[in-house]
């Protein structure tokens, strides 16, 4: 037994909850938005936070308050207790709420990226916790520990016996494991394409900026030149028209070149822009619609920029639709 739990109960509970999490986020989602997105951070329909944050809560309730504080567990799951009901839902407040911030942070630092921000929501803390969901997760908690739990742990799924369940939840978690597999290298990629994109508009930058000078200075040098030519000998002038002459070609020759280079890194843009903007059930664009407020600490405006662009695409198809 694992902090009241076996071990089989425990993986069908993270399993369970984490997709009921992904249930709920859809469904929020579609209601605050009204739009239909996989709003998990994996592929499949499962939020693992959700899971973890379950089962932490799970753990306290049943073994820890229990075992050191000697608190009655039937005062915990039932009953009309105030103090057993307040407990559960400062313990739910509590642990969701770490497991949240715990999330947002590894993430963070794993993929240089901002999942979620709560920075504009009061009684935040760095935009990763805010005071109004922690207590949404704190009467989430209360609600699950003495009305959902009960009913589950009598359900039909928790009877199937071992010998066919854990197989089935073999292949439940191989398949968890490959989508988190998947994922991590779909996020990997789209932080090397933002690179490469900031990378290109630095270089656009540049040759802008190059461009601009070259043709500024070389237009008040053959005008200077010309002017000073306009001083000598009448027989002179022609040769010094020459010299003008052959000052604008080179110019010439630079713009197009300049040019050139900007159409080639402008259609290098437009493919990973493509390749950022494409796959809308496992690739990118998934990640992107799912965490629209996805702030990236590397490549912020770069991200924003790709950010307008997929609101701008989604406007137009929801427009033909």
């Amino acid at each position: 037994m694992i902090a009241g739990m076996t071990l089989y109960q425990i993986c069908w509970y993270f399993l369970i909850y984490a997709f009921a999490g992904w249930c709920i986020e859809v469904i929020f989602h579609a209601i605050s938005v009204g739009k239909v997105i996989n709003r998990g951070f994996l592929c499949g329909p499962v939020c693992p936070v959700y899971g973890f944050g379950i089962l932490s809560v799970f753990a306290v309730v049943y073994s820890v308050l229990p075992e050191i504080f000697h608190y009655p567990v039937e005062k915990l799951l039932g009953g009309d207790d105030i103090v057993g009901i307040l407990i559960v839902f400062v313990c739910g407040v509590l642990l969701a709420t770490a497991v949240e911030l715990v999330a947002g942070w590894l993430l963070d630092v794993a993929f240089h990226a901002r999942w979620w921000d709560y920075r504009k929501e009061r009684f935040n803390f760095r935009g990763y916790i805010c005071l109004r969901f922690s207590l949404i997760w704190g009467m989430a908690c209360l609600l699950v520990v003495r009305v959902i739990q009960p009913a589950m742990a009598n359900s039909l799924l928790l009877k199937i016996p071992e010998k066919i369940g854990w197989p089935i939840l073999g292949v439940l978690y191989v398949t968890f494991l490959a989508d988190f597999v998947v994922t991590v290298m779909i996020v990997a990629g789209l932080n090397k394409e933002l690179k490469e994109l900031d990378e290109i508009r630095k270089r656009m930058s540049i040759v802008s900026d190059d461009l601009s000078e070259k043709l500024a200075t070389g237009t008040m040098r053959a005008q200077t030149s010309l002017e000073s030519q306009r001083v000598q000998a009448t027989l002179a002038r022609y040769e010094a028209r020459d010299a003008v002459s052959r000052q604008k070609k080179k110019l010439q020759d630079k713009a197009d070149q300049t040019k050139n280079l900007s159409r080639e890194l402008q259609a290098r843009t437009a493919a990973l822009k493509k390749k950022v903007l494409s796959g809308r059930f496992f690739g990118s664009r998934r990640i992107l619609e799912a965490f629209p407020d996805m702030e990236h600490r590397v490549y912020r405006e770069v991200l924003l920029n790709i950010q307008r662009e997929l609101h701008i695409n989604n406007k137009e198809r929801g427009g033909k639709d």
